[in-house]
């Protein structure tokens, strides 16, 4: 728009009467130019000197972003835990409509010895919450363990892949017994062994197998697992079924306690009664 009006005054300098007036119309022009230009350069100056902040300022501001962010990390902490109680709570419910006479202690897998070859666990539960050595540790799909050493707090639990877990049990299709013991050789694939059963047993694939009651450490019909194949033993020529339980015992976090049931104690004479 400039460079437009000054070429009108150059015109009319050169062919216009009286036009010696262009300096003067140069400074009508170019003055109020000037001083807009200098306006806006004084505007960006204060933008930036507004703008402009000290090093504390920022650190401070940093610091305020990071506690929020840890705020709200905490939040997200609180919510995700009380989803996986409310979660735990209802599957304690489930269980406790279908086993009215058993009592639990819901309970969390706390840490895990890795030089443990067969995937026992240690719970957030102990003595105080009722908790005894030899009390069942089950799942909503079934048995994973049994207790074996209680403090005020927590626990240790041996679970079913340890060659060290005892428990009998029956094949429910066919009434096949034997005792739920770990092997070595199964462990890593989260199996277990159905050990000392009969030669002539009628074991087929998928069977269920259940706890039988004897020696009331568990009450009886407590699930276990299905049976993967039935195999001889290679050192004694005995045979035992491959059984697979129905949670992945090598991952397990929630757990029930069971610290009371019908028959607690009790020597059941005939499991199949």
């Amino acid at each position: 728009m400039s460079c437009v009006l000054i070429g009108v005054g150059v015109f009319i300098l050169r062919f216009v009467p009286g036009a010696a007036i262009l300096p003067s119309f140069v400074d009508f022009i170019s003055i109020p130019m000037q001083e807009i230009s200098n306006k806006v350069v004084d505007s960006a100056s204060d933008v930036v000197t507004t703008n402009e902040k000290t090093t504390e300022e920022y650190e401070k501001e940093i610091e305020k972003l990071k506690a929020e962010n840890r705020r709200m990390r905490t939040i997200m902490i609180d919510y995700y835990d009380m989803k996986r109680e409310n979660a735990q709570y209802l599957k304690f419910y489930s269980l406790k409509k279908q086993n009215k006479s058993l009592y639990f202690k819901m309970a969390t897998v706390v840490s895990r010895d890795p030089n443990e070859l067969f995937y026992g666990f240690t719970l957030d539960k102990g003595k105080n919450e009722g908790i005894n050595v030899n009390d069942p540790v089950i799942t909503e799909n079934g048995l994973i363990g049994r207790v074996y050493s209680v403090t005020a707090n927590s626990c240790k639990v041996k679970s079913i892949l340890s060659p060290d877990f005892k428990m009998g049990v029956f094949n429910t299709a066919t009434l096949d017994s034997g005792v739920i013991s770990g092997k070595k050789s199964l462990a890593d694939d989260n199996l277990t062994a159905m050990m000392y059963i009969s030669s002539q047993n009628k074991m087929n694939v998928d069977d269920i197998v259940v706890t039988s009651g004897l020696g009331g450490m568990c009450p009886k019909g407590m699930a276990v697992g299905k049976v993967k194949e039935i195999k001889q033993d290679d050192y004694d020529s005995s045979f035992y079924a491959v059984i697979e339980p129905f949670d992945d015992v090598r991952n397990i976090i929630d757990v029930f306690v069971v610290t009371g049931f019908s028959g607690k104690g009790d020597i059941v004479t005939d499991a199949l009664s």
